[in-house]
């Protein structure tokens, strides 16, 4: 998507919208539906010519980097917190 945003919506061509197709099957077959639904807003809006594909690749990176950064957090947190004792049957 960074080429995209780089090069402009109406320079993609067959790659990038495969890529884009794989990438947004990969994420549903993953259960990550809300991402796979902004590629699959962007890729339409490319594949149709729409003067909406440039906002939608826009609200997909924004998605993206925050997805990425929500999870970056969730696994330094648990990086960081000390694990558990496990109690032996009985205990509490």
């Amino acid at each position: 998507m960074d080429d995209l945003v780089v090069r402009g919506v109406r320079a993609a061509g067959s790659a990038e919208i495969t890529r884009l197709t794989a990438l947004r099957d990969e994420f549903r077959a993953a259960g990550a539906e809300h991402l796979a639904e902004k590629l699959s807003t962007l890729v339409n809006a490319i594949a149709d010519g729409d003067r909406a594909a440039a906002p939608a690749l826009m609200r997909a990176v924004t998605t993206f980097r925050l997805f990425d950064r929500m999870l970056t957090l969730d696994v330094a947190k648990a990086m960081l917190t000390p694990p558990t004792e496990p109690t032996a049957e009985g205990e509490e």
